[in-house]
């Protein structure tokens, strides 16, 4: 990795069953990686409780967290838009972009759930030009485009969110025509080289030189934790996790034996700091424009184990790979390029 790392972290809103303390752990997160230096924080959308996530809406969520900080970017990682009214979400984007000061990064996909576009009545092999044509009218809605022969026009306006919406998919020649920044997570069904050669396409493909290409770069890490301990409940959590991508197709082929192979081909960081950070020290490269985000809670994780996580990235994996707290960098409009 090199340039000056921005480092944020991804909770995807798990929890074995919902409970309205969920939604409330998950805003203090924001508020400790904020005062432990981090540059951004983001949600997961999951709608039916899929995967046991237990977030169908994290525009609200993100807006008592900007009520809750001050400085921390705020992002969707992601909403699958085939399930948005376009209008409607650019109305709320704008709306909580304002509230939170212009600190809103918007992370889009398609989507690859059957149980959900099956609750909402979609196709779900017609995901991707449903995707297309709505986020091709969402740039055109925080551009200004009229909605109609009257000029009605997007209110507020939301020009801003242009430099902060980002893609998770892997037509990465299409996010770098749309000028938009890649969210790259790891895929069980590809080597751990994919991620690198996706993020290579992208930057090849970048045609926008009033502003730079944007990498969001997804790594699970638990420091401290042995995945590999078969009594460990994130052990129990990563061969649920399998199994529920297996039910919907989503992994290929049977589980190993070998338990240490499917934390390989997921690219599960564990155990000791150093050592985390000497793996995420050889991965992709990330320039001052991109952001390291740290996944550090599976389904069973408490708060206070992911605080602890957090804390550990903090103060022992990212210095190692040269970053340093917020409060010492830029502001969050540098993050941001609005």
């Amino acid at each position: 990795m090199s340039g000056r790392l921005r480092l944020g972290f991804l909770n995807r809103v798990y929890s074995p069953a919902f409970s309205p303390q969920v939604y409330q752990d998950a805003l203090e997160l924001f508020v400790v990686a904020e005062e432990l230096g981090f540059d951004s924080g983001w949600v997961a959308q999951h709608h039916f409780a899929c995967e046991s996530g237990r977030l169908p809406s994290p525009l609200p969520l993100l807006a008592a967290a900007a009520q809750r900080t001050r400085r921390i970017a705020l992002g969707t990682g992601i909403i699958v838009l085939p399930h948005e009214p376009t209008l409607r979400l650019a109305e709320d984007a704008a709306v909580l972009d304002l509230l939170a000061s212009g600190r809103l990064q918007l992370g889009l996909g398609a989507g690859f759930d059957p149980q959900s576009f099956a609750g909402f009545g979609q196709d779900l092999e017609q995901r991707h030009s449903e995707y297309d044509s709505r986020i091709a009218r969402l740039a055109q809605l925080f551009a200004g485009a009229g909605l109609n022969a009257a000029g009605q026009v997007l209110a507020p306006a939301a020009s801003g969110l242009l430099q902060r919406t980002w893609e998770a998919t892997s037509r990465v020649e299409q996010v770098a025509e749309r000028g938009n920044g890649l969210i790259v997570a790891p895929n069980p069904n590809l080597p751990p080289s994919a991620s690198l050669a996706a993020i290579e396409r992208y930057r090849a493909a970048w045609r926008q030189p009033q502003r730079p290409a944007r990498i969001a770069l997804v790594r699970a890490v638990f420091p401290g934790s042995d995945a590999s301990d078969p009594d460990a409940s994130l052990q129990r959590d990563i061969r649920d996790y399998i199994a529920g991508k297996q039910h919907i197709g989503r992994y290929d082929g049977a589980a190993t034996e070998a338990f240490s192979a499917e934390l390989e081909r997921l690219d599960i960081l564990h155990g000791d700091p150093a050592g985390i950070a000497l793996r995420l020290a050889h991965g992709p490269a990330l320039g001052p424009d991109d952001q390291l985000v740290v996944q550090v809670q599976t389904r069973s994780t408490t708060l206070d184990e992911a605080i602890r996580h957090l804390q550990w990235v903090a103060r022992e994996i990212a210095p190692a790979l040269g970053w340093q707290p917020a409060s010492t960098q830029a502001s969050p409009q540098e993050l941001t390029h609005p």
